[in-house]
């Protein structure tokens, strides 16, 4: 595909060039333009110079959502080193493991996220500096304000070409450890193309600047992109720290922006909060971009027809630079489908020997093009087995329709082979969430003497519902062939889960990240921290919001406590709410004790099912933001 940058840089200064007083970044009260922003970043890539940073160089950033992540990504790509965006939810020894692995050499962090940076300090074999954004920085540390203020905004051009290295992202994949994936200028410039052609209409002046919304979290490719992919098509950015219901309807009618992308959650979130978001004026909104995992048909008809809005399905991996698929806005839709090739990528259905699959049969996706990653760092062997004449294979299973329609099936790696008979995890994991007791299940194949694989569901029951192992046989014999039917069933709290929401098979396999339904607790004084809830709720931040939130706590220390909330309001009731509650919230001690200790946050619990609700997720979102 045709594009006018000689690399990302060029692309950025062009554009500070051309609008420079257009709004790039608006984040809560600051407002950076594309001018501001350009300068900003020079003097952090003199700044990155002045400390030997040289082309080649990997540069890590471990910060929350704002404007100086983009700042450092770019401010490292305009001096031909790659960005390296680090996940924050990571543990000290899985960022120590990136790290290490591709003998990255400096390290952007903040101030709040200083405790894991100390805890795994003495493990890093390759890091030379640390640049820290705070107010008072750890000693040893490089100021990231200083190195802005003290350096020049003139900066020498380096030459960078479309096959210069400009990210790398960590990618867990389903086996083994995780792969940085690197992306080139050529790739994420083709790939801004492609989305620009797929998302605009014909009929919209250039000359006028839209805006966009994002939330995501900026260590992701899918955000980080969009962020890039504003640049080129010279969008206002309206950035959240993360999503947010209390935020999300003033920022909307604030900023007025035409779209947003997200997963899954935030829509059903957003439909349970109708109430508190269409408060505001929504009609800048057109349309709500969704990938990361499969969204039910009646969620995208529910939330089209209530916030007036279409809602662009699409596929994308790290390692095709974010987007491959996409509906067309205005076009034609297929809802359960992921669309259609964005310009200049082929996708296409391939068989195990290499041969291209008709429409209607079921292979492989695999995918060519300039947006193809150029590798693993380090990991030639694994690159080698990814991209194969031209091709990446993507280890996902689909079809393609008459119409050139995509639509994913299941995952190649997460595949049972048992006996010679290909099983597909999805079709079992679709039956046994259908049992009344079942809230989730991941499927996995493990090591068999005779049949090679046998299929083992890890199932999470309802918190409160009892199910046997024999249950779930059962249940699964009414529906599938006899060598479907799982050999083996364990019974979890909740099953590992990525950012976006994605079971964590490889963890299942590895037997990590596994809350048993036998471990316990010691005893907890549940009243006395439940009694404390009212009085930490900020009325500020609550507003006219009202709410009743049932809790049910389950194992060695148990009860049901339920937090009323009127117009911002707290008050506690022992037992059961006296009136039908808005959600009720069930989990173990365990895990709440978990959550107390800060060792995973709510959203990673009700990913992974260690905590469970019915009724309104958006309720439960809105008392985690007001909670002081």
């Amino acid at each position: 595909m045709a594009t006018d940058y000689r690399n990302i840089r060029h692309m950025l200064e062009k554009r500070a060039q051309e609008h420079g007083d257009w709004v790039y970044i608006a984040f809560y009260d600051e407002e950076l333009t594309y001018a501001k922003f350009n300068e900003k970043v020079n003097r952090f890539a003199n700044g990155l110079l002045s400390l030997g940073v040289k082309k080649g160089d990997i540069v890590y950033i471990h910060l929350s959502n704002r404007p100086d992540q983009l700042v450092a990504s770019l401010g490292a790509i305009k001096v031909g080193a790659i960005a390296g965006p680090i996940n924050i939810q990571l543990t000290a020894p899985e960022i120590e493991y990136e790290l290490n692995d591709s003998k990255g050499t400096f390290l952007i962090t903040e101030s709040d996220l200083i405790h894991v940076v100390e805890a795994m300090k003495p493990g890093l074999k390759h890091i030379k500096h640390f640049i820290e954004l705070g107010d008072t920085v750890q000693q040893g540390h490089i100021s990231f304000k200083e190195l802005i203020e003290k350096n020049t905004a003139d900066l020498n051009d380096i030459p960078l070409g479309h096959d210069d290295l400009a990210f790398i992202f960590y990618t867990s994949g389903t086996t083994g450890k995780p792969k940085g994936a690197l992306l080139t200028h050529g790739n994420v410039l083709n790939t801004m193309e492609g989305l620009r052609k797929a998302l605009e209409r014909p009929e919209e002046d250039p000359n006028v600047q839209r805006c966009a919304l994002i939330f995501l979290p900026l260590f992701h490719v899918n955000a980080m992109m969009s962020l890039i992919s504003a640049i080129n098509r010279g969008l206002k950015v309206a950035l959240m720290k993360k999503f947010s219901v209390r935020e999300f309807g003033p920022t909307v009618e604030k900023q007025k922006p035409e779209f947003f992308s997200a997963v899954p959650k935030v829509y059903k979130i957003l439909l349970e909060a109708r109430e508190t978001v269409q408060q505001y004026n929504l009609s800048s909104l057109k349309f709500g971009i969704c990938g990361a995992a499969p969204m039910p048909v009646e969620t995208i008809r529910e939330f089209e027809k209530l916030y007036g809005i279409e809602i662009l399905e699409g596929f994308g991996l790290t390692e095709a630079t974010v987007a491959s698929t996409l509906h067309r806005r205005g076009g034609k839709k297929k809802i359960g489908s992921i669309g259609v090739p964005l310009d200049d990528q082929e996708v296409k259905i391939m068989d195990p020997d290499g041969n291209f699959l008709p429409p209607g049969e079921v292979g492989e996706i695999v995918i060519r093009g300039p947006s193809v990653m150029k590798g693993y760092f380090g990991k030639d062997e694994e690159t080698n087995k990814t991209i194969r004449q031209g091709w990446l294979h993507t280890g996902d299973i689909g079809k393609m329709d008459e119409d050139g329609f995509f639509y994913i099936v299941d995952r190649e790696k997460d595949m049972i082979i048992k006996g010679g008979e290909n099983i597909y995890p999805k079709e079992i994991e679709d039956v046994i969430q259908r049992h009344q007791a079942v809230h989730d299940v991941a499927v996995i194949g493990v090591p068999d003497k005779v049949s090679g694989e046998e299929t083992k569901a890890f199932v999470v029951p309802r918190i409160g519902k009892k199910v046997t192992e024999l249950e779930i046989i059962n249940f699964c014999r009414k529906e599938l062939a006899e060598f479907k039917v799982p050999k083996y069933v364990e019974f979890v709290m909740g099953i590992p889960a990525s950012a976006v929401g994605k079971s964590l098979k490889r963890k299942l396999r590895e037997g990590e990240g596994i809350v048993r339904l036998t471990e316990s607790t010691e005893e907890m004084a549940l009243d006395m921290i439940f009694q404390m809830m009212p009085f930490r709720i900020n009325k500020e931040k609550a507003g006219k919001w009202s709410a009743s939130i049932q809790y049910e706590i389950y194992g060695k220390n148990q009860g049901t406590w339920t937090l009323k909330i009127t117009e911002g309001a707290g008050e506690l009731i022992q037992g059961k709410s006296p009136t039908p509650p808005t959600a009720i919230v069930r989990l173990y001690d365990i895990v709440f004790k978990m959550m107390l200790e800060k060792k995973i946050d709510g959203i990673t619990a009700i990913n992974s099912g260690l905590m469970q609700i019915e009724g309104s997720e958006a309720d439960v979102a809105m008392l985690a933001e007001t909670m002081a």
